[in-house]
């Protein structure tokens, strides 16, 4: 995964960068270059190496930040992702109705404004790998509410009582965030997660 502040400083290929773009030094740079590249060519025609060349990296410096093409197409994502899971783990409270509000924080800061990956997924050609890798990127912040609810239920994290819940809701929220980048009239992301997931919590809390 991308990892911002890393202690060597990446290297620029000399030549390697497109016409007017900083020499790359960031995660940030890495991806906006590749959902350039997906945009014009489409997600399955570029390459790494494609990727590499427009940010103005080597090869190397790419995976130095990246693990696949796909963390480059997933990068503001799963900032949100980590971002559910940090405020899960500070929230106090019930576990079904923290992670809730978890989950609509995790997209307030995208406003009213989709992030590129969700915005442009069709005309990238993207939506089908946006769509196959979305249950291993969403599963370890379900294990993380189902280990809290199991620790408030007396059960295993595995169990129905502590999965069912995580899962309906973090699944409800992702087609949230899906409808809600589609919806020509959209409002804020956090508001659409949070009437998606809220029914959900209230009624799981209460069984």
């Amino acid at each position: 995964m991308a990892r911002e502040g890393s202690a060597a400083r990446p290297r620029s290929t000399p030549g390697a960068r497109g016409p007017g773009r900083p020499r790359a030094s960031s995660a940030a740079t890495i991806h906006e270059a590749a959902l350039e590249l997906f945009l014009e060519r489409g997600y399955d025609a570029v390459s790494v190496d494609d990727v590499a060349r427009r940010a103005g990296v080597s090869r190397g410096t790419f995976f130095a930040y990246c693990d696949s093409k796909a963390d480059a197409l997933w990068a503001d994502l799963d900032a949100a992702i980590g971002r559910a899971g940090e405020a899960l783990d500070a929230a106090a409270g019930a576990a079904v109705p923290a992670l809730a509000e978890a989950l609509a924080a995790a997209v307030a800061p995208w406003g009213a404004a989709p992030p590129a990956a969700l915005r442009d997924a069709a005309a990238m050609g993207a939506a089908e790998a946006l769509r196959d890798a979305a249950p291993a990127r969403l599963q370890p912040l379900v294990e993380r509410a189902a280990l809290r609810l199991a620790l408030e239920r007396d059960a295993l994290p595995e169990s129905p009582g502590a999965a069912v819940a995580p899962v309906a809701l973090v699944a409800a929220a992702a087609a949230a965030v899906v409808a809600w980048a589609a919806a020509p009239d959209r409002g804020t992301a956090s508001d659409a997660v949070a009437a998606a997931v809220g029914p959900l919590a209230a009624g799981a809390a209460g069984g």
